[in-house]
């Protein structure tokens, strides 16, 4: 029931505040693989899952959707605006979407991807080249209003989990771009 709904989040709050960069990691880790493997399975399909795709979502899950937007989101970004007012979440906000998703989150995507597919750099900014407008397009629906929120109402030791609970359907979305670009790449 309703109260042990509040143990099971009275519970995780207290393990992401005692273990906050192993929290992001763990969430990142699990949104991240599980969402593009729904996407692949249910929504795509596939008869056989392209792992090497699931590799990359899942290392560049853990280490950075987790690892680093906990640095970014926890660290970082508290340190420039440390209140929780209006003004300090749309900067928050405008810094984590104008800047460090398009030039920072997005290239380390594509890198991660190319690494996976046994690719170089020149891979990877192709990539990001051809797709970047379109992905920072469907980007910018979701995130501009959750990261606002985000950065208004949650506290930081809770803000790379909540981050996660969102990027879950990001990650789908991603995933299906994925999916749409490979797709065409291979026609």
């Amino acid at each position: 029931g309703t109260s042990s709904s509040l143990m099971v989040i009275n519970l995780l709050s207290a393990s992401a505040r005692r273990y906050p960069l192993a929290v992001a990691c763990a969430s990142t880790t699990l949104k991240t693989t599980s969402a593009d493997v729904i996407v692949q399975t249910f929504i795509e399909r596939r008869e056989k899952l392209d792992y090497k795709r699931t590799a990359a979502f899942t290392i560049f899950g853990c280490g950075w959707m987790g690892a680093g937007q906990y640095f970014v989101y926890c660290k970082l970004l508290e340190a420039l605006l440390p209140a929780r007012t209006v003004s300090a979440a749309l900067g928050k906000m405008s810094l984590d979407q104008f800047i460090h998703v398009p030039f920072v989150f997005m290239p380390i995507f594509y890198l991660t991807d190319a690494c996976v597919q046994g690719e170089g750099i020149s891979y990877a900014r192709q990539k990001y080249e051809n797709e970047i407008v379109e992905t920072m397009t469907a980007n910018w629906q979701l995130w501009l209003p959750a990261q606002f929120i985000g950065f208004r109402f949650v506290p930081p030791h809770v803000r790379v989990p909540y981050v996660a609970c969102v990027s879950f359907v990001w990650t789908m979305i991603l995933s299906m771009l994925q999916g749409k670009f490979r797709a065409a790449a291979d026609i």
